[in-house]
């Protein structure tokens, strides 16, 4: 589900990334192995960079994301769907780019007291649910989000 570019080789878990990726399908309804995401790790000079260009935002964030499709969780999402996402190479469609700033993500779980592998599964899981659609600007979005947020964390036992 995700394809991880690691430039800085950062130690990431990779598989549990991936099995965060899938919990969170089975929750909202969608199967994992018909799409896939970019999940690139950063560092803060490269986050800050994109949030400026981006966001218009001077100052390093925890994560970015790109979505390439409107309405993720309203459809199945499948080539028939959005046959101009789809990635014939991949055989998968492609649904956007998430950047996480690993020095960022150390600080939070430092500050939450909680570990640095929950605090990565977190963001990730919070960059698929903006690439699948949701926001959190309106506060019923904020409410579907963080409770999708909540129980994937839940399900995969990583708690605060």
């Amino acid at each position: 589900m995700f394809k991880i570019i690691n430039e800085h080789n950062y130690p990431i878990d990779e598989k549990l990334l991936q099995k965060a990726s899938k919990t969170l399908c089975k929750i909202v309804g969608q199967k994992s192995k018909n799409f896939y995401a970019i999940l690139t790790f950063v560092d803060k000079e490269k986050i800050q960079e994109l949030n400026v260009e981006y966001r218009h935002k001077d100052r390093p964030t925890d994560v970015i994301s790109f979505r390439m499709l409107e309405n993720g969780l309203q459809n199945k999402i499948c080539e028939k769907n959005y046959p101009y996402d789809y990635d014939r190479e991949e055989k998968k469609v492609y649904i956007g780019e998430l950047f996480i700033c690993y020095d960022v993500a150390v600080e939070q779980s430092q500050e939450y007291g909680h570990s640095i592998e929950r605090e990565i599964c977190f963001l990730a899981v919070h960059g698929l649910l903006h690439l699948l659609g949701l926001d959190h600007e309106a506060e019923f979005e904020r409410a579907i989000m963080f409770d999708l947020q909540d129980k994937t964390m839940e399900k995969m036992k990583l708690r605060r």
